[in-house]
């Protein structure tokens, strides 16, 4: 974590450099020489993942509010009283984990923590802070002040959770649904399928998708965004569903596939060729197996069941070691999908399971697409 200080004084530089030492990052001073309040904010907002003033609060607040856009994607932002007395979580306190950086550096100075949002100064976690440590991400922040308020009053929250994503929350309860919510009120909606909107409802996408893929040399960027882009939208797949990018090893470094990576903030995962052999996929490829000196094999198929395996949350795998996966059989068609079943395959080994949701797809000849879904996403709440 990359942290950036600004202080004021010279008493504010000293404490500045302390906390640097145990929580490393850069240290500043506006004035005296030193940086200007307003260039050094933007910068260190837009590259810095925490900001830390050692100085009164409205610099500070006056330094930030041009730069604010969205709860989900600000920076946290503390404040240190000049003393050290006090150290304020400013800005970003849940979805950016402010608070939490508060306390561990009031901590460190022996100082006060002052955190001022509701649930903090309650008995019950933020339902955003409570999804987001659940591995989840949030859709419809618009919806989220209704559902927070809900949670907050102690009311249960109706919860529509097919694959058993959420548990019960510390100081929190879920009514939970069989079908999809369609009632006047706020509910909770967790799926990797692409949900209507609709007022009340708060969507949250469940991170259990992985897209594999396989394309020629020198492929353009754009034409690898739209087929993606089209794929999802076609089979109903919520993009912020997907947990991982994975190819084989030779293509780690391709432009197109790195901007695509770059461009959703997913990890470019690579498999040797003969790892991915070794899978049992619905469309080998004799090119792919002949070009790599092994058995035929579909790149995109085979990527993405091996690193939706080694991504199952019943236990992390390390490609190589698995041999042939289960795979469902049968191309998804028109719109998004039904039922899932509990994605118990039965291998006998107890270990993560993949499914394959949507089979090889080409695009101009220049590019394959699979997508596979982790257990995370099969498994089923049987209470």
């Amino acid at each position: 974590m990359s942290r950036a200080y600004l202080a004021f004084t010279e008493k504010g530089m000293a404490l500045a450099h302390r906390l640097a030492r145990a929580l490393p990052g850069s240290v500043s001073r506006c004035g005296a020489g030193g940086v200007r309040l307003a260039e050094w904010t933007s910068t260190q907002f837009a590259q810095a993942d925490a900001l830390i003033f050692v100085g009164a609060v409205g610099i500070a607040v006056r330094a930030m509010a041009p730069l604010l856009e969205h709860k989900s994607t600000d920076a946290p932002v503390l404040v240190i009283s000049p003393d050290g007395r006090f150290v304020i979580s400013l800005l970003a306190g849940h979805w950016g984990g402010g608070n939490s950086l508060c306390r561990h550096v009031a901590a460190l100075l022996d100082a006060v923590p002052v955190i001022t949002t509701a649930t903090d100064c309650g008995e019950r976690p933020a339902l955003d802070l409570f999804l987001r440590t659940a591995g989840l991400r949030i859709l419809d922040w618009d919806q989220l002040p209704p559902a927070q308020a809900c949670w907050l009053e102690g009311r249960p929250l109706p919860l529509w959770d097919p694959c058993g994503a959420v548990a019960d929350g510390e100081g929190g309860a879920f009514l939970r649904q069989e079908d999809l919510p369609e009632q006047e009120g706020p509910a909770l909606c967790v799926h990797w399928q692409r949900l209507p909107a609709r007022q009340g409802r708060l969507r949250v996408a469940l991170p259990s998708l992985v897209l594999g893929l396989g394309c020629r040399k020198g492929i353009p960027a754009p034409l690898v965004a739209t087929a993606v882009e089209g794929l999802l939208l076609r089979h109903g797949l919520e993009p912020q569903a997907l947990a991982a990018l994975a190819t084989v090893t030779e293509k780690a470094q391709e432009p197109a596939l790195q901007e695509l990576s770059r461009r959703l903030g997913l990890p470019l995962l690579t498999f040797d060729a003969a790892e991915l052999a070794a899978v049992t996929t619905p469309h080998p490829s004799t090119a792919a197996g002949e070009r790599f000196g092994c058995t035929p094999f579909s790149v995109c198929e085979a990527a993405c069941l091996l690193a939706a395996r080694q991504l199952g949350t019943t236990g992390a795998t390390t490609p190589g070691d698995e041999g042939t996966l289960p795979v469902s059989q049968g191309r998804l068609k028109d719109g998004p999908l039904a039922g899932t079943g509990n994605g118990q395959q039965a291998d006998g080994t107890g270990a993560p399971v993949a499914r394959l949701l949507v089979e090889k797809a080409k695009v101009a000849g220049q590019l394959t697409l699979a997508v596979a879904l982790s257990d995370r996403g099969l498994r089923r709440n049987d209470d």
